[in-house]
């Protein structure tokens, strides 16, 4: 994690109740290089049909250009391209998967970090979804500790039904806004959820969900159901009931 990045999240933690005003200094050429070399090289392209490995090779133009067009407020987020893959097994149907252009989903990761180095501070200790470091093993190992060491009569399991493709932006803008007010990170927010989604040609626009795929969007989420835990006055009880425990 860069020092400025740390120092964010340094604060963050001090100040439960900060909203960060000025962050979208944090992308700088260095950081977005630095972010390139976390992800995964070998995506496929998206609407402009760029792949990961042909934009790699030109990186220093590609940082370059994405820079410029932040610093005069001129960046454009392309739609991302669609396509239909099968639900896990168990499950009928498909889910839409929404792939971005190469230098998107470079600056999705590079806001995601940010986002991170924010919210972690306020995400429950039993959240396990989306976090860097946990996974669904560490969330099994924690409800099994629960249920071994404390006096369990009952365990229940919900999910939030279609969340990718259903979550309202409004509300999304909203609980993402509770500790962001840099009106540029917000901005590219919003630029992504109206960015609209590709497919045979055509260009559809949505007014809620966010696209599963894009780099952005695990973070979202964890960010909006982390704020919608703490508006609910779920955090009190999190840690004292297993009933509560969000996996």
């Amino acid at each position: 994690m860069s020092t400025q990045l740390s120092q964010t999240a340094k604060k963050a933690k001090l100040d439960r109740k900060a909203r960060f005003t000025s962050l979208a200094h944090l992308l700088t050429p260095e950081f977005l290089k630095e972010t390139w070399g976390k992800m995964n090289r070998k995506a496929a392209g998206g609407v402009d049909g760029q792949s990961a490995e042909q934009f790699g090779k030109e990186l220093e133009t590609q940082v370059e250009s994405i820079c410029k067009h932040l610093k005069e407020g001129t960046y454009h987020a392309p739609p991302v391209r669609r396509v239909d893959i099968r639900k896990r097994p168990g499950k009928v149907g498909t889910r839409p998967l929404r792939i971005p252009t190469a230098a998107d989903r470079l600056l999705q990761r590079a806001v995601a970090r940010i986002l991170q180095a924010v919210f972690e501070a306020d995400f429950l200790d039993c959240s396990y979804g989306f976090r860097p470091g946990r996974n669904p093993h560490h969330a099994l190992q924690a409800l099994r500790m629960q249920i071994v060491t404390k006096k369990v009569g009952q365990v229940f399991e919900a999910d939030i039904r279609s969340y990718f493709t259903r979550i309202s932006h409004q509300w999304l803008r909203k609980m993402v806004a509770h500790r962001i007010a840099d009106p540029v990170i917000l901005g590219l927010i919003g630029k992504w959820l109206n960015a609209g989604a590709m497919q045979d040609g055509v260009i559809t626009y949505a007014e809620e969900g966010t696209p599963q795929g894009g780099s952005i969007s695990p973070v979202l989420r964890a960010t909006s159901t982390s704020t919608l835990f703490s508006i609910c006055g779920l955090r009190r009880r999190s840690n004292r009931s297993v009933e509560a425990r969000r996996i």
